[in-house]
Formats: C-alpha cells, structure tokens, sequence
C-alpha cells in the first residue's frame, strides 16, 4: 500500500451517487472424478442504482449471496461515452493474477 497526500483541487468532476454492479460467482456443476479448480464459473450480475453510498451496496451484497457464492462489487464509470468497471470489492475468480 502507498499513501500519498493529496490537493483535492485536482479533481474535475465528481460523482455523489454512481451507480454499482455486483456480480455474484459460483463453480459450475462438478463432474465426478473432476477438482472443482477445473471447473468454470457461473455469475449472476445486478446493476445497483439509487444507493445511498458503497456501504449500503455492500450491505446488499453480503445479505444476497449464498454460502457457496463469493461475489465482486465494481463502481460503473463511463469515460469518452464507454461504460466500465472499478473494482471496490472482492475478488474476480476468472482474473489470473
């Protein structure tokens, strides 16, 4: 981790309520004989609109996801009219590191 100061005049736009999306991952069906490492994953997406702040959007995610489900929350953004992700929690299982 690097902390660094800042001067808050540098910023140029500013959102006060983006929308979220969260998607939560599963392993698919498990053939036997088969390490559920070698299986793929299933995701359900949800696009979050109208919340509060990313605490009320993790809040959401927790209570959502099932026991056998991890799950990812990103900050949508759109930047020269394309939408993207930024990631704010968890962990993409289908991303090497």
């Amino acid at each position: 981790m690097i902390i660094e100061g800042v001067d808050p005049r540098d910023i140029a736009w500013e959102v006060d309520h983006p929308p979220y999306r969260v998607y939560f991952w599963r392993h698919g069906r498990v053939p036997a004989g088969t390490a559920p490492v070698d299986v793929g994953y299933a995701a359900d997406e949800y696009r979050l609109s109208g919340v509060t702040d990313v605490d009320e959007a993790l809040t959401w995610a927790r209570a959502k996801a099932t026991p056998e489900q991890s799950f990812t929350l990103y900050v949508e953004d759109v930047r020269d009219g394309r939408r993207g992700l930024i990631r704010l929690a968890g962990t993409d299982p289908t991303v090497m590191s």
